[in-house]
């Protein structure tokens, strides 16, 4: 586990908790999350892990329905959005913030999310593309990352999943978030170990919530 302590400008102290929690089921996750939101936590708290195979429903998914007899199980789920795949090979963030302990408005959360994310890719010089209408980053018009938030009493909860090295073939099974688009791997275009993006990634986000 990694804590830092962080000051937002013009806000009082706040602490910020990025968990590894590694290789964890949905629903458990889930549940947890909830919990943790519940409870009001005094500390934002950043889980990062992955999913054995799952699809979950977001709420403007209309036409699939919850199964968890299938194979993958379908989950249903109070995320934004439609419907997306986790699977191991993944790099998935969870965001549980305190949104009047950020500089950013709870509107902006979404977007400042995929901004940062964005700015470890241009790092890595790959050439990607933010869509905040359909909310991801692609890669020669394959989806790369999905997000999808949700604010409860003052605090956001979900996050974004970035494919890594996961089965593309499971995944481009379901239109990857309701589109008619294909999901793509980062190991495909960049030579990196999935740890060291993820480092990365930690760092852009604790920037995240020490900027502005």
């Amino acid at each position: 586990m990694a804590c830092c302590g962080l000051r937002i400008s013009g806000k009082s102290r706040m602490k910020t908790e990025f968990i590894n929690r590694g290789t964890i089921e949905y629903q458990k996750c889930l549940e947890e999350m909830l919990e943790l939101v519940k409870s009001k936590p005094q500390n934002h708290v950043v889980w990062y892990l992955e999913h054995p195979p799952v699809f979950t429903l977001g709420i403007s998914e209309k036409e699939i329905e919850e199964n968890l007899d299938s194979n993958p199980p379908i989950f249903k789920t109070d995320r934004g959005g439609k419907i997306t795949y986790h699977g191991l090979g993944q790099t998935v963030f969870y965001f549980i913030l305190n949104l009047k302990k950020t500089a950013f408005k709870p509107s902006e959360v979404t977007k400042t999310i995929l901004t940062y994310t964005s700015n470890v890719l241009s790092e890595l010089k790959l050439d990607h593309k933010i869509n905040v209408d359909d909310p991801g980053i692609y890669v020669e018009g394959e989806k790369l990352a999905s997000i999808g938030m949700r604010i409860k009493n003052h605090f956001s909860y979900h996050g974004i999943s970035i494919n890594y090295d996961t089965n593309l073939e499971e995944f481009n099974s379901i239109n990857p978030c309701g589109l008619e688009v294909r999901a793509c791997n980062l190991c495909n275009y960049i030579d990196i170990k999935k740890d060291k993006f993820t480092n990365m990634l930690i760092r852009a986000y604790k920037q995240m919530l020490q900027d502005r």
